[in-house]
């Protein structure tokens, strides 16, 4: 601010002293003119004062005498100070005269004669007998310096007025009309190099700082514009880069799986076999009957592990069909509601059935899994009960990072199906690893680790996403979106293996 008041009180000089300048050469004009017209009125004056006083002098002279026109002419000196007034000889008007003045005084007319800083006029006084006299009427006058250092003293006091008028009122209006203004365009520049890059309504006049806040926030908009393609480019990046390496991980699980499974099937067999007889052959012994019952229970178990295995390393084909998503929740739902209330929990499923929504293309059985796992989940995270509300919601479009792992579901709308539980929450540690193959935040026994895993493979392999999101002791959302039917030609597309 301070070097913004220097750059006006220079400006301010700069124009007072043009200013000045001029003023200077006016007075100089003024003071050449005034000296001008004052030599001029007094050679007036003494012109009108000579006329009177020469006819006076020679009437008092013819009259009365010389000594009564020197008389009248000393009463005229003393009347009149500013002009001196004397009658004499004839000669001292005519020195140094040429011909031409010598003719004007033989015709009467006043003789006028500028010497140094006087103005004297001669006029011919004729007395009797032919004698003549010369009425001298002297003036002082001032030079020409004079008038013009009073003009210019005149002009340094009207400058300097001017120069304080002028620069108080250019401080003001630097400060009301600029100064406001340049502080928000540096406020605003500073903001926008401190990051804040949000849109802000520009200077509505249409002056140089209105286009000059025009273009700073129109560079605002590049630059907000360039730095989000920037974070988009750089999201996209690290979610294709997490997405290859959660794929290659499931691929070395799947191999893995694969050969679990195949190298536990017959074991698992052949003890599930002789636990079954022995059950049957100690029927005399109670507990030997309860061990082997419970080997049975127990080989079951893992038998089902071992086929969730199998079916995690070697997806079965699907066929793909439209699925009225809400009536397939409708019906899990209601088919999970005894075992559900068991665990005091209680479901709510919104729009309702008779809502209008758009039909997904997939596998039912497959997306019944998906969902059956994500309410079970939703249950047991609330062992005391609670609420599980299950919403869909079509028309939308595709998570960030499904578009970055996926350029195409950009141009797709999506289904998302949400299912949220009121439990303890998960830990933040343990979000990133919850559809990993045997991860499990569940107690040892409860859960195999392997239903997330499962249920993630079934999205992808429909085009869709499956994200969580969860805070402690505010409970759990799992999110899915699936692709939407989005011609009628998907509608009657043939079954895809």
């Amino acid at each position: 601010m301070a070097a913004r008041a220097h750059t006006t009180l220079r400006l301010t000089l700069a124009l007072v002293g043009v200013i000045a300048a001029v003023l200077v050469v006016a007075a100089r004009q003024r003071g050449v003119h005034e000296a001008a017209v004052d030599e001029e009125d007094r050679r007036r004056d003494q012109r009108v004062l000579g006329r009177a006083l020469e006819e006076s002098a020679e009437r008092s002279w013819r009259e009365r005498g010389l000594r009564s026109a020197r008389e009248r002419v000393a009463a005229a000196d003393a009347h009149v100070p500013e002009i001196e007034v004397e009658l004499l000889e004839e000669s001292a008007a005519l020195d140094d005269a040429d011909a031409s003045p010598s003719a004007a005084w033989e015709r009467d007319e006043v003789l006028q004669r500028r010497e140094p800083q006087v103005l004297r006029s001669f006029l011919r006084i004729d007395g009797p007998g032919g004698q003549r006299r010369a009425l001298a009427l002297t003036t002082p006058l001032r030079d020409e310096v004079s008038y013009v250092r009073e003009a210019l003293i005149e002009s340094a006091g009207v400058t300097l007025v001017l120069l304080f008028a002028a620069t108080i009122a250019a401080l003001w209006l630097e400060r009301a009309l600029v100064g406001r203004r340049v502080d928000r365009l540096v406020a605003r520049a500073r903001s926008i190099g401190a990051g804040d890059l949000a849109e802000q309504p520009a200077d509505p006049r249409m002056d140089e700082l209105g286009q000059l806040s025009s273009a700073i926030e129109h560079m605002a908009r590049a630059l907000a514009s360039a730095r989000q393609t920037l974070d988009d480019e750089a999201y996209s990046r690290v979610a294709a880069t997490a997405h290859l390496r959660r794929s290659d991980r499931l691929a070395t699980v799947g191999t893995l799986a694969a050969g679990l499974a195949h190298e536990l099937a017959p074991p698992l067999h052949a003890i599930d076999g002789r636990a079954r007889r022995m059950v049957e052959a100690a029927s005399a012994c109670p507990d030997l009957r309860d061990a082997a019952a419970a080997i049975v229970d127990q080989s079951a178990r893992v038998q089902r592990i071992v086929e969730e295995l199998r079916d995690f390393a070697h997806p079965q084909p699907t066929a793909r069909r439209p699925v009225d998503v809400v009536a397939l929740l409708r019906a899990d739902l209601e088919l999970l509601d005894p075992l559900l209330r068991q665990r005091g929990a209680t479901w709510t499923l919104s729009p309702p059935p008779s809502a209008s929504t758009r039909p997904l293309r997939g596998d039912a059985d497959q997306l019944r899994q998906v969902f059956t796992n994500l309410i079970l989940n939703a249950a047991q995270a609330m062992p005391g009960g609670g609420a599980i509300e299950v919403v869909v919601a079509s028309d939308r479009q595709a998570p960030r990072e499904l578009v970055a792992a996926d350029r195409e579901a950009a141009r797709r709308r999506f289904t998302r199906i949400t299912v949220r539980d009121h439990g303890g929450g998960i830990r933040p540690e343990a979000l990133t690893r919850l559809f990993d193959p045997f991860f499990t935040t569940k107690e040892v026994g409860e859960g195999s680790g392997l239903g997330l895993a499962v249920a993630h493979g079934i999205v992808s392999d429909h085009g869709g996403w499956i994200a969580a999101e969860s805070v402690l002791g505010a409970g759990s959302v799992f999110c899915v979106w699936l692709p939407e039917l989005s011609a009628p030609r998907d509608a009657a597309a043939s079954p895809r293996a």
